[in-house]
C-alpha cells in the first residue's frame, strides 16, 4: 500500500478526493430533496383529507398557501439541471391549488390524485438520481423491484376507485367491475406484502379481509360509502409504505443497516 501511494501522482490523489467530496455533496443534496418531497406529499394528503368538506375555509386557504410556498422553496434550492423538473411541478401544483376551492367532491379527489401521482413520479426520479451517486447496486435493484410492484398496486387501487365511483352512480354492470378490480387489487397487495415489514403486512391483512367480503358479496350488499372508505384506507397504507421505503433507502449507510436489522427482527 505504501508503495502504491508513493507511485500515485499527487494530482490524481487530489482529484480522487475532490471527486469523492463532490459526490458526497450531491448525494446529501438528493437526500435532503427527497425528504422535502416526502413532506410535500404528506401536506397534499392532509389537505385532501381535512378540507374536502370545507374547501373555502381560511384554514384550507392557509394550507394551500403553505404547499405553494414549499414548492417555491424547493425550486429555489434545486440544482440547475433540475430546474425544468421543479418548474413543471410548481406550475402544476399552482394550477391544481387554484382550481380546488370551487370543485365538486369527485373533482376535488381527482385533482388531488393527479397532483399526487405527478409528485410520486418526481420523487422516483430524484431517488434514482440519488442511487446513481450512491453506487449501491443492491439497494438500487431492491428499490426498483419495490417501486414496480408498488406503482402497479397504486394503479390497481385507482382502477378500483373508479369502479367504485361508477357503482355509486348506478352505472350498468358496475358491481361486476368492482368485483373484478377487487380481485386484481388483492393480488397486487399480496405481491407487495412480501416485500414489506411485518407492521405493513399486518395493515395489508386488515384491508385484505375487507376485500374478501367484497369478492364474496352480491350486488347491493355493500354500500358505495363502504367501498370508498376501503379505497381511502388502502391509499393511506400505500402512502405510508412508500414513505417508509424512501426513508430506509435514503438513510446513511450505517443507518440503513440498523433500520433493516430492526425491521427484520420485528
Amino acid at each position: 500500500m505504501t508503495m502504491l501511494t508513493s507511485i500515485t501522482p499527487n494530482w490524481f490523489r487530489q482529484f480522487a478526493k475532490s471527486f469523492t467530496r463532490s459526490r458526497d455533496l450531491r448525494q446529501e443534496h438528493y437526500r435532503s430533496q427527497i425528504s422535502s418531497l416526502r413532506t410535500l406529499l404528506w401536506m397534499l394528503h392532509e389537505h385532501n383529507s381535512r378540507f374536502v368538506l370545507a374547501p373555502q375555509s381560511p384554514k384550507a386557504s392557509e394550507a394551500r398557501s403553505d404547499i405553494y410556498k414549499h414548492c417555491l422553496k424547493m425550486q429555489r434550492e434545486c440544482a440547475a439541471p433540475q430546474r425544468p423538473l421543479f418548474r413543471v411541478l410548481n406550475s402544476r401544483m399552482e394550477d391544481a391549488l387554484a382550481a380546488l376551492p370551487n370543485q365538486s367532491k369527485a373533482a376535488w379527489y381527482a385533482i388531488h390524485a393527479r397532483a399526487s401521482d405527478h409528485l410520486v413520479y418526481i420523487i422516483d426520479e430524484v431517488t434514482r438520481a440519488y442511487f446513481s451517486e450512491n453506487m449501491a447496486d443492491t439497494s438500487y435493484e431492491e428499490y426498483q423491484a419495490f417501486w414496480q410492484i408498488w406503482i402497479d398496486t397504486k394503479e390497481a387501487q385507482l382502477r378500483f376507485e373508479q369502479a367504485t365511483m361508477r357503482f355509486s352512480e348506478g352505472k350498468t354492470a358496475a358491481w361486476q367491475s368492482v368485483n373484478l378490480q377487487s380481485r386484481i387489487l388483492q393480488k397486487r397487495m399480496h405481491q407487495l406484502s412480501l416485500m414489506t415489514s411485518s407492521e405493513a403486512s399486518m395493515a395489508f391483512e386488515r384491508i385484505d379481509s375487507r376485500f374478501d367480503s367484497i369478492i364474496h358479496a352480491e350486488d347491493g350488499q355493500i354500500p358505495a360509502e363502504s367501498l370508498t372508505k376501503i379505497s381511502t384506507d388502502l391509499s393511506v397504507v400505500l402512502l405510508h409504505l412508500f414513505d417508509q421505503e424512501l426513508s430506509i433507502r435514503t438513510a446513511a449507510t450505517n443507518e440503513y443497516k440498523v433500520t433493516r436489522v430492526a425491521l427484520a427482527s420485528q
